[in-house]
């Protein structure tokens, strides 16, 4: 960080990162080859100022071929997944681990990432909810009273009347029911009162 702030400003290269809703779109960054210890090939370390941050941000990479700028977008884009799995570990509550055992930690960082997914799933499946948070679509969805019947044919559920029921009608997720293999291969239906 010393040697970085000490390189003349003329030495930098201004970019603008064209992202739509970015706040900080004006960057300036330094592209050089590296050596790290451990690697014997050149590695490319690009400094990137005016992220939003007091010092810059370093990204390493053995990709030469990308130009600065799309390697920073990258960035931005994968930022946006983190800000999106940092809310998803907000409500699933992963900051409230049971142990200090490693092998938790991973299982819970593992189960957040699919719990994620599976609330992307489900907005993508009901028409206008895609962009939902999974909070949001837990309140509307999830967390919503009923009934459930094991059957000898199948699990049936059975949802108390809401105003959210036509929404997932609409989606008929039970339309090609999928045999459980833990419930006797029973296919979950459901049902609307």
């Amino acid at each position: 960080m010393r040697r970085l702030a000490a390189v003349s400003a003329s030495d930098w290269t201004k970019a603008v990162i064209d992202t739509p809703k970015r706040c900080h779109q004006q960057i300036r960054y330094l592209d050089e080859k590296v050596r790290l210890r451990g690697y014997d090939q050149s590695a490319r370390q690009i400094s990137v100022g005016g992220l939003g941050r007091d010092t810059p941000t370093l990204f390493l990479s053995n990709n030469m071929t990308e130009t600065a700028r799309e390697v920073v977008i990258r960035y931005a884009g994968r930022n946006r997944v983190e800000d999106g799995l940092g809310t998803s570990v907000n409500f699933f509550h992963l900051d409230c681990l049971a142990s200090e055992v490693r092998l938790n930690v991973d299982l819970d960082a593992t189960l957040t990432v699919i719990a994620n997914g599976c609330y992307r799933w489900l907005g993508a499946q009901l028409r206008g909810y895609a962009e939902m948070s999974p909070k949001r679509l837990y309140r509307r969805f999830v967390e919503t009273g009923g009934v459930v019947t094991i059957g000898p044919e199948c699990v049936l559920v059975s949802f108390d009347k809401r105003s959210h029921n036509p929404a997932l009608r609409e989606a008929a997720l039970d339309k090609e029911p999928v045999p459980i293999p833990w419930l006797g291969n029973r296919p979950v239906k459901f049902a609307f009162t």
